[in-house]
């Protein structure tokens, strides 16, 4: 089967790396995959085995991308083609639709992302509504496509994790940060306001107000400056690292070096750091949203409030001081991990295309 994936950029995102994942597997299964896309970044995933078409582009608005997409189309003739992204939803769901050929949209997010519509969000339903398939990566995303198209075929296929590549990867230090002497406190994830950084770093305060720990930040995003002069305020500077955008493995080492893992997101689709957290065996403080809740309950993690900064504090601070406790939710949480393989993955996507075909 000759499979074409049409994404935005390859980078170090979410769905870019779930791209990564599933492309070169699809590959190794014996299907011809071909990948499309306009930009890449240091965080571009290795790809083998993959045939990739960068496409020319002066903005995310350039026409051209469309009528290269047509034309790439026509030269490669996939037997099925496959969006990523609100931009490639639109425009590679428009070329597919254009060349007559069967594609599939890819949910990446939660309804709550969509409280309030665009014109962007409601041009991608309106051409979402012409796929043979909407695949989402949570329940909630399933049903934000009930809702805005009953009559869309639907499946729900959740992320992939590389627990193989997770287990290998060492507990070492990253270069270039400075090792603490105290408990770290992890963070991992873009620096926006729905990820609630802000939340994070006055957690941090409070609890050092009883308790000497250490936060690192890994990531970066347009609240970066903002949240550096933030840990000033609050006389966070010795205590708090930012170290930008890490490769994975240097990631998965912290996790494995880290007291606490805390993700504080208003809202997510498919939380890769939190399955890699869980598979490095870092405990967990998360956000009471319904993705979180998807998959996880009190046996893995403990759930709080992100506004809540005291109650936020409190379960980082009962992860630390309760270690038996901990060590059972550890023990719990990786367990899960093994429904999420990559292969599995894989395996569904390629059920979803025969079914399609």
């Amino acid at each position: 089967m000759r499979i074409l994936h049409v994404i935005p950029s390859l980078s170090g995102g979410g769905a870019e790396r779930q791209l990564g994942y599933l492309a070169p597997e699809l590959a190794r299964m014996g299907h011809d995959v071909h990948i499309a896309y306009s930009r890449e970044d240091s965080g571009k995933p290795e790809l083998p085995g993959v045939v990739l078409h960068r496409l020319k582009s002066r903005s995310n608005y350039d026409p051209y991308l469309f009528w290269q997409l047509v034309r790439l189309i026509r030269h490669i003739k996939p037997d099925i083609i496959q969006t990523w992204l609100l931009q490639m939803d639109i425009l590679g769901g428009l070329a597919a639709g254009f060349n007559g050929l069967p594609w599939i949209l890819r949910e990446q997010t939660h309804p709550l992302a969509y409280l309030t519509p665009t014109w962007k969000h409601r041009l991608r339903v309106r051409i979402g509504s012409g796929a043979r398939a909407i695949v989402s990566i949570s329940r909630g995303g399933d049903e934000y496509w009930k809702i805005q198209c009953p009559k869309c075929r639907r499946y729900v296929i959740r992320n992939g994790l590389p627990a193989l590549e997770v287990d290998g990867t060492g507990a070492a230090w990253p270069p270039g940060l400075t090792m603490p002497k105290t408990p770290i406190v992890l963070y991992v994830g873009r620096m926006v306001a729905l990820k609630n950084p802000r939340f994070f770093l006055e957690a941090l305060a409070y609890i050092r107000m009883k308790q000497e720990v250490s936060g690192i930040l890994c990531g970066d995003g347009p609240q970066r400056s903002e949240l550096e002069v933030l840990r000033h305020r609050l006389g966070l500077d010795a205590s708090i690292q930012f170290t930008g955008h890490l490769p994975a493995a240097s990631v998965w080492a912290l996790m494995k070096k880290a007291s606490v893992f805390v993700s504080l997101s208003a809202y997510e689709g498919g939380p890769n750091t939190v399955m890699e957290a869980m598979r490095c065996g870092c405990p967990l403080v998360l956000s009471d949203i319904p993705a979180h809740r998807e998959t996880l309950d009190e046996s893995c993690a403990l759930f709080v409030d992100p506004s809540n900064i005291q109650q936020t504090a409190d379960a980082i601070a009962r992860v630390m001081r309760d270690t038996e406790a901990s060590k059972s939710r550890i023990l719990t949480a990786r367990k899960k991990t093994q429904e999420w393989t990559i292969a599995g993955m894989a395996g569904q996507y390629e059920k979803v295309y025969q079914e399609i075909l």
